[in-house]
């Protein structure tokens, strides 16, 4: 199946809207609840954290040349810039939906109130 799809009705679920409601995703096509399956999260995951990696290593050889004072925030700096593009974005392209089994409201059990000796 391909990336994007509803595995019940097969609509193409929104690039979007995988990135901003990945936890609470629900088909625009037939309205159930999806999950984003663990192979791509992980994988997005993975990707953020090499390329931060990357960016973090470039940065900091080029700004160990040219010291000053708040050098070594740029290169923390644009390696989370870089997370946090990079994540989304492979997330966005290789998600793979899969029905999310929806939770029973959980239940409350009242405790007894406490007795008090007055």
């Amino acid at each position: 199946m391909p990336a994007r799809q509803c595995p019940n009705c097969h609509a193409t679920v929104p690039a979007g809207k995988i990135a901003a409601y990945s936890n609470d995703l629900v088909c625009s096509g037939c309205g159930s609840p999806l999950e984003i399956a663990p192979l791509g999260r992980n994988l997005s995951v993975f990707a953020g954290l090499g390329a931060g990696f990357v960016v973090w290593w470039l940065a900091s050889s080029h700004y160990s040349q040219q010291p000053s004072a708040l050098g070594w925030i740029w290169p923390v700096l644009f390696s989370y810039l870089a997370l946090s593009l990079v994540a989304p974005l492979t997330l966005m392209a290789v998600a793979e939906l899969a029905p999310r089994a929806v939770d029973e409201a959980p239940v409350v059990h009242d405790a007894p109130a406490a007795h008090s000796s007055h």
